[in-house]
């Protein structure tokens, strides 16, 4: 595991969000997962396409904004005026979490990691055993990658980028074709399986899988 890989997600989407040109987001996109092990770059695929698990698997996390908001407000110290000014400031509770977190001693926390943290989520029963998984997420990684282990959660990055980039990137990253990228996702229903595909030079092997449901062309 690399200790630097969700931090390193979280630079990328932030280089992502500051630039509305389609070629440099692909590049950004592109060198990321270059810089990434094909377990980590096809879990990060999942995230960037502003989803916690692949759509095919239909796993939520059912955890709410307000337990989200919660657990910000409690791990920063502010009251309840202060975290809805800033909220009010940047319209976003995962750039608030970025205001207004402390900053903490890095841990080994990667992507695979917080993928691992996101089942145990979606596995737990009841409103007080997700949030308490949370919160041991959001207390041990730095404001900037809290930031969009937020915007994952909730489903909004908010960084201008499209599935359809995604695919572009992981083409541009592994010398294939898009329309081959675009066609394994499809079919799999998952960009991270795409991805591995890709990176193996796999992508015709993939295949419509029974109670697999499909994406739209």
């Amino acid at each position: 595991m690399r200790q630097d890989s969700l931090q390193r997600l979280a630079t990328a989407a932030e280089a992502l969000a500051r630039t509305s040109k389609k070629l440099e987001k692909t590049a950004i996109l592109a060198d990321f997962f270059k810089s990434c092990r094909p377990d980590e770059a096809a879990i990060s695929a999942v995230f960037l396409c502003g989803r916690p698990f692949p759509p095919w698997e239909e796993t939520t996390l059912q955890i709410g904004g307000r337990s989200l908001w919660q657990i910000v407000a409690e791990l920063s110290g502010k009251d309840e005026g202060e975290i809805t000014a800033k909220y009010r400031q940047h319209g976003d509770l995962g750039a608030v979490a970025e205001a207004v977190l402390p900053a903490v001693t890095p841990q080994l926390f990667g992507v695979l990691d917080l993928e691992s943290k996101f089942r145990d989520i979606a596995a737990a029963r009841g409103s007080s055993a997700k949030t308490a998984i949370a919160r041991q997420v959001l207390s041990a990684v730095p404001p900037l990658a809290a930031k969009y282990v937020i915007k994952i959660m909730t489903g909004d990055l908010r960084i201008g980028l499209k599935e359809s980039l995604v695919e572009e990137a992981i083409a541009k990253a592994y010398g294939a074709s898009p329309s081959e990228v675009q066609r394994a996702n499809m079919l799999l229903g998952d960009a991270g399986a795409a991805l591995k595909l890709a990176a193996q030079g796999r992508l015709q092997e993939a295949k419509m899988r029974l109670f697999h449901p499909l994406g739209f062309m």
